[in-house]
């Protein structure tokens, strides 16, 4: 799928918000022990595996100077190359470029965050509780080592010591109910703007959130979102909203 234009201005801002590997970068000492209900709810992760599920992926893409697309797919691993992605639906609202037409909505049906990847990003924070009762926990995360950043699976997020020092990071853990103990929503949150002349950072959401599979209790992401807002050069504002949602998952291995 396109790349909207608020994230070409992130990547114009160089604020280390990154797919793939993380640079090289002097690894962290080790963590210190998490709180138990964490270390309880971080436990099943082996799971989830990307070759083992089969879903539905909504995704919506709305960016102030193209149209919104939401797209529909279904995503099955276990069938052979070239199959594995259906295309159920694709919406454009808005008079379209020919761009958005043009995208395939197949180019992201495997984007996934693995639930067991989260013990990675919460060995790259600081922990601090927040609040716990009967029902559910919840915890503040903060970079442990501001140059190498927050790790989840083909996410890196680098804050770097003058760029989003304002990035904070929130876990939800749930204790009750159907395969609890679990985290249900990964959250950061830019609590300042940042930026400079050439572009600035007004807000970055970032969320992720995950819950137990019905027959098997494996613990699954259930969305992600992005919401950005940048002003260019001072003059120019630029909007753009990526919303994901995973459902219907059958276990095909």
């Amino acid at each position: 799928m396109r790349k909207p234009t608020a994230m070409a201005a992130l990547w114009v801002l160089g604020l280390g918000l990154t797919s793939g590997p993380a640079l090289a970068a002097t690894p962290p000492a080790a963590p210190p022990a998490l709180p138990p209900t964490l270390a309880k709810a971080l436990e099943g992760g082996g799971l989830d595996t990307r070759d083992a599920w089969a879903y539905r992926k909504t995704m919506r893409i709305d960016a102030m100077d193209e149209p919104a697309v939401t797209s529909v797919v279904r995503w099955d691993p276990s069938k052979p190359d070239g199959e594995q992605c259906t295309v159920v639906s694709v919406e454009v609202k808005g008079a379209a470029t020919g761009k958005a037409e043009d995208d395939d909505p197949c180019d992201d049906a495997a984007d996934r965050e693995l639930y067991g990847d989260l013990v990675r990003l919460v060995n790259d924070a600081v922990i601090e509780t927040v609040s716990e009762d009967a029902k559910a926990a919840v915890y503040r995360l903060t970079p442990r080592d501001k140059q190498h950043g927050f790790r989840l699976g083909g996410v890196h997020i680098e804050t770097g010591d003058d760029e989003l020092e304002d990035l904070e990071g929130t876990l939800r853990v749930v204790k009750t109910g159907t395969g609890a103990p679990y985290v249900e929503r990964v959250a950061f949150q830019l609590k300042e703007p940042t930026g400079n002349l050439v572009a600035k950072v007004g807000k970055l959401d970032i969320s992720m959130t995950y819950g137990p599979e019905a027959t098997t209790g494996a613990k699954l992401m259930t969305g992600m979102s992005v919401d950005v807002q940048v002003r260019l050069f001072t003059l120019y504002n630029v909007t753009t909203q990526v919303k994901s949602s995973y459902d219907e998952y059958r276990r095909v291995r």
